[in-house]
């Protein structure tokens, strides 16, 4: 897991919501290549203002369009108190996911937010992500978040 620290997944010490997006964006380089980090965290925001990306389940996928990317890029801020996500769901957002994706690229940024929803969805999944990072699901996971490869993986819980 160590590996992927920093650069594709972070501890979020922020409990407000925009406060912890910002945190996910500055700690992860795997979005260091951005044409521009402050536009992309604004564009983030301004989603985020439109209508929350809260989906349920102590889960949030905030994201922003990044005109000319050529892949969707992916980060994953943990919080362990939890953030006032301001959504319909009365839950803390734990698990914060932040896209940066084109408008061009629409396939892979719906196979990628599948693939998290496919994961994130599982009760046990999402337990054992809080208790045991060391299991061997959250390490797949964690590897494919590091490889940035969203495509469909068999879980095994």
């Amino acid at each position: 897991m160590t590996k992927i620290l920093g650069k594709a997944f972070c501890i979020i010490e922020q409990s407000e919501k925009y406060a912890a997006i910002d945190e996910v964006i500055g700690s992860c380089t795997v979005f260091s290549d951005l044409p521009s980090i402050p536009s992309f965290t604004d564009a983030v925001h301004k989603r985020e203002m439109e209508m929350s990306t809260g989906v349920g389940h102590g889960v949030a996928i905030a994201h922003g369009k990044i005109p000319g990317l050529i892949s969707t890029h992916v980060a994953l801020g943990l919080s362990e108190q939890g953030i006032d996500y301001d959504d319909c769901n009365a839950e803390p957002v734990h698990f914060l996911f932040v896209l940066a994706s084109s408008p061009e690229c629409q396939a892979d940024y719906l196979q990628t937010v599948s693939s998290i929803l496919s994961w994130m969805h599982d009760p046990e999944f999402r337990e054992l992500f809080m208790n045991d990072r060391s299991s061997d699901a959250v390490r797949t996971f964690l590897s494919m978040l590091s490889a940035q490869d969203f495509s469909p993986q068999p879980k095994a819980l």
